[in-house]
């Protein structure tokens, strides 16, 4: 099981979760030995899976959530098909959300459309960054990015300090985890969120694609929060043989409902919400039809500060 990230990361961490009881369900029970091959935001492990792995099933990697979708908004390095891949599931479907400090006056997004708030972010490619430039160029919300907090906690923390008010792509299982207080009621303001699915926990808080005006705004955002839904996916390499990927994917959601499994997500903190891998497939099949002038429009809006 190859990791297209450093040890340590929750790339890593999901996919070491998952490989201490996968083979209990695979056929023939194989020994799964973990192996990092970071680089280029996995798109190197994507390019070796696409042309260097083994087609049998028995190389299985996890790669960037964003990486079906990377070359058509503007990503380079990129020397596979997403469409060929085998795909295994995705442990979580993951919800990202915009969120003011508890101090804020603006405390909910059309607030956001009138008072400006500046917002921290972790680089011109992270999903703070581009899902915060897309709600102010497509949406039309007053944010003002300050870029280059090296990760998440940093940019929280700047929250804490005053030097920002919110950020615009958090994680809901990173905040749940980074600050439980702050998810209480009264704890931050939660804006929206930025998935195409609603998180069980958040049923009152509007979903981004509720603000679209039109079909080609709902595109445009299916296109940039398609990966959400992927959010920790699987897959293996072109060609394996269709017996296999049955095996696989029976075996990957088997494992997700088990009770051993459930108790150590649990433990560690994991939220699982699995996607299996017939939906991954088809949600890729389709946002890769995406049309030429909403793939270009769609740039425009997360490439423009």
């Amino acid at each position: 099981m190859y990791v297209g990230y450093s040890t340590g990361g929750g790339y890593d961490t999901y996919a070491r979760a998952l490989a201490r009881y996968y083979a209990d369900h695979v056929p023939g029970k194989p020994s799964i030995i973990v192996k990092n091959m970071p680089g280029g935001s996995s798109i190197k492990l994507a390019n070796w899976m696409y042309s260097v792995a083994p087609k049998d099933g028995t190389a299985v990697a996890t790669i960037a959530r964003g990486a079906p979708v990377h070359d058509m908004l503007g990503g380079t390095g990129v020397r596979f098909d997403p469409l060929e891949f085998t795909w295994i599931g995705s442990m979580n479907n993951e919800v990202s959300v915009c969120v003011t400090a508890a101090r804020s006056a603006v405390k909910t997004f059309a607030q956001l459309r009138q008072t400006e708030v500046v917002v921290g972010g972790q680089g011109k490619s992270s999903d703070s960054e581009v899902f915060a430039r897309f709600a102010k160029n497509l949406l039309g919300a007053r944010i003002k990015l300050i870029s280059g907090y090296p990760g998440t906690k940093e940019s929280i923390m700047a929250m804490e300090r005053g030097e920002v008010d919110g950020n615009c792509g958090w994680s809901w299982t990173s905040a749940k985890k980074l600050r439980p207080d702050w998810v209480k009621p009264g704890g931050m303001n939660i804006l929206m969120q930025m998935a195409l699915v609603k998180h069980p926990d958040l049923p009152d808080v509007p979903l981004v694609t509720e603000f679209a005006r039109n079909e080609a705004e709902k595109a445009q955002m299916e296109l940039v929060f398609s990966r959400q839904t992927m959010g920790r996916p699987f897959m293996g390499a072109p060609g394996v043989p269709q017996d296999r990927v049955a095996a696989l994917r029976t075996a990957f959601m088997t494992t997700l409902s088990s009770a051993p499994f459930k108790a150590f997500a649990g433990k560690a903190g994991l939220e699982i919400n699995p996607v299996s891998g017939e939906d991954i497939q088809t949600l890729v099949e389709r946002v890769r039809k995406t049309p030429k002038h909403v793939v270009e429009a769609t740039r425009r809006n997360i490439d423009s500060n």
